[in-house]
């Protein structure tokens, strides 16, 4: 599990080939402090396990079902990427839950100063609601205007300046990760039972 707050950014250094996936080196600081073989670091919102580490980098595997599903099926050398070390259950929640898998991709279609417009399919869109949380690329999000076809969110200049939306442009794609409750809530509504204060209490909500 993570937070959706970045602790540095930052950037693919090299990409093999491997079988029918990819090996990823990715150049960090921040994240390779206390860092063991095996430990999950949250690069653009995907969950990546480390298989081996040195200092000022770390490589990480990538099969194809996470390729095909996220942007890093068209990642370059070069691009920069928020980085993330897995939540400890003694750190504060600062952002929301978020398990490092993503739904899907969306495109930004639209930018005004710290306002990002984000299209999407409408099997993501229907799990994105006005005030509520959305992980893009790692980033944990408020919601600030939904409709059928993109949603908006608007980033404080603390979120800009040390992630890698201030190089974001029009067009690109991000990796969406819809909210978990979300998606669960939607689960349970869709069974016979009633979806009350007691059904919620008793499945651990």
């Amino acid at each position: 599990m993570f937070t959706g707050i970045a602790k540095e950014v930052g950037e693919i250094k090299e990409i093999r080939q491997k079988g029918d996936g990819i090996t990823l080196t990715v150049k960090a600081d921040e994240v390779l402090k206390d860092l063991n073989i095996g430990d999950s670091i949250m690069t653009d919102g995907v969950c990546l396990t480390v298989v081996s580490f040195s200092d000022g980098y770390f490589r990480a595997d990538m099969m194809r079902e996470s390729l095909r599903s996220t942007k890093f099926d068209q990642v370059k050398k070069g691009a920069v990427v928020n980085l993330e070390r897995a939540l400890r259950f003694s750190d504060r929640l600062d952002g929301h839950l978020v398990q490092g898998h993503v739904d899907g991709l969306g495109r930004i279609i639209a930018i005004n100063k710290n306002v990002f417009r984000i299209s999407a399919s409408e099997d993501i869109l229907k799990y994105v609601v006005r005030k509520g949380s959305v992980c893009l690329d790692g980033i944990s999000l408020t919601v600030s205007f939904e409709n059928t076809s993109y949603f908006e969110v608007s980033l404080i200049p603390e979120t800009l300046a040390n992630t890698n939306f201030k190089y974001k442009k029009v067009n690109d794609l991000v990796n969406i990760e819809t909210d978990i409750i979300m998606r669960a809530l939607e689960k349970l509504s869709k069974r016979e039972e009633r979806l009350d204060k007691n059904f919620l209490l008793s499945r651990g909500f």
